[in-house]
């Protein structure tokens, strides 16, 4: 025998199809604002600086390479600023 629903009450697959429907909606929703978001931030280091990089310098000193924003400058000369063989052997 066939089942007569009252108009007004739900339907069993109407439930589920409403909760898939608010589901889908909010998934949308966040992949736009996600989208959003990537395109309004710039990165952190423009493309062309990061595939230069950085001038590595010789210590004065011991002679090792490093990048120049890991030294200080004594006396006119570049040093090592946070090697303890370096500064131990000065």
């Amino acid at each position: 025998m066939p089942v007569k629903f009252v108009e007004g009450e739900n339907k069993p697959g109407e439930r589920l199809g409403r909760i898939l429907f608010f589901i889908l909606v909010g998934v949308a929703i966040w992949l736009l604002w996600r989208g959003v978001r990537r395109v309004t931030d710039e990165p952190a280091v423009p493309a062309r600086d990061a595939a230069r990089g950085e001038d590595m310098v010789a210590c004065a000193r011991c002679g090792v390479h490093l990048p120049r924003s890991e030294t200080r400058e004594e006396g006119g000369r570049l040093v090592c600023r946070d090697n303890p063989r370096c500064i131990a052997g000065s």
